[in-house]
């Protein structure tokens, strides 16, 4: 499930604050790199509701055999996504 906006930022200002902290990136301020982590999250989790999102279709346009063969619905999506995710070479 995807995190909301509030919970992303909050997210990006936590691993900005540890980059600087600890050296790994040198800024003059913590605006640009906690801008850049926030990107980068939000990009990755739009993209993951594009991949649930065609999950959903896929088991839509097969809903009567998975539902004919009494498969639970929760986990045949887990286990689309993840073989979609695989395909489409996106981590998890």
């Amino acid at each position: 499930m995807a995190a909301p906006d509030a919970r992303l930022a909050a997210c990006a200002a936590f691993v900005a604050r540890r980059l600087l902290d600890s050296g790994l990136v040198k800024a003059g301020s913590g605006a640009p790199v906690r801008k850049a982590v926030e990107t980068v999250l939000l990009f990755d989790r739009d993209r993951e509701r594009q991949l649930e999102a065609e999950v959903e279709k896929l088991l839509r346009a097969h809903g009567a055999a998975t539902l004919g063969a009494g498969v639970d619905y929760a986990e045949m999506f887990r286990k689309a996504k993840r073989l979609l995710a695989e395909k489409k070479r996106i981590p998890l």
